[in-house]
């Protein structure tokens, strides 16, 4: 490789990094003279300027040439650094007509309501990561999609202490029952959503005592939504693995 004078090698590196800063705005598409410009400076005038001067033999590589190869090295830096302001401008107008665009489109910011406060996941609470889950699943009047959901929701969240039963002769069907074996200090709960031959949802939760059943209860799905909700807020404080995918699927469903 051709070694370059110092001053050559300086108006270089300044051309590379103009360049450099130019890429994100190339990227975006811009299609006017800058860029064209700038797309050639890098593709061909500046390695072609640099070629044409190694080319030159090295007996003839005078200080004239040299000489030479910075004029035209600096012609290019101050060219690379018009066309640069030149595409930051037109960027910037591109913005602001952005804004203006998004102004007319939904009226100025402050005539619209504010927008709720988001939890940064890493710094959520497990009780504010199995309420954003829980939340998910609500919904008022039709007790189908209530099992339904909470079958997918939790057995995503939960993967190792849920249980989904489905109706059907292969067991593809329609949710039958879901239930979530949720580990305590001293005990395991079970909170259990079945669907009646009614068709609507009955919510029981079952004490388990070393692995042996001691008592169901049959509770509102109010009062077991609330039970479940402190009973995973202490497993997930415990458990890692349980925290970490909540605040996967917390930061996938924001």
């Amino acid at each position: 490789m051709t070694a370059l004078p110092g001053e050559a090698q300086t108006l270089v590196a300044r051309i590379d990094a103009m360049l450099a800063q130019a890429e994100p705005l190339l990227a975006s598409g811009a299609s006017d003279e800058a860029a064209y410009a700038l797309r050639e400076t890098e593709r061909r005038y500046l390695p072609d300027t640099l070629n044409t001067f190694a080319a030159i033999p090295p007996a003839l590589r005078d200080a004239g040439a040299e000489s030479m190869l910075v004029e035209q090295l600096r012609l290019l830096e101050r060219a690379t650094a018009q066309r640069l302001t030149m595409l930051g401008e037109n960027a910037q107008t591109q913005f602001s007509a952005n804004g203006a665009f998004l102004t007319e489109r939904f009226g100025p910011a402050e005539t619209l309501p504010d927008a709720p406060a988001q939890i940064d996941a890493p710094a959520a609470t497990p009780a504010s990561l199995v309420r954003h889950i829980l939340q998910r699943i609500e919904t008022p009047g039709d007790a189908r999609p209530l099992i339904e959901r909470t079958a997918a929701q939790l057995g995503a969240a939960f993967p190792a202490i849920v249980t989904v039963k489905r109706g059907g002769l292969f067991g593809n069907g329609p949710v039958e029952a879901v239930a979530l074996d949720v580990p305590r200090r001293d005990d395991v709960l079970r909170y259990a959503l079945a669907r009646t031959p009614r068709g609507d949802v009955e919510a029981t939760v079952t004490r388990f005592l070393r692995g042996i059943k001691n008592k169901t209860l049959v509770v509102g799905v109010d009062e077991w939504s609330q039970g479940l909700a402190d009973d995973l807020a202490a497993y997930v404080e415990r458990e890692r693995g349980a925290r970490d995918t909540l605040t996967r699927l917390f930061r996938e469903t924001r």
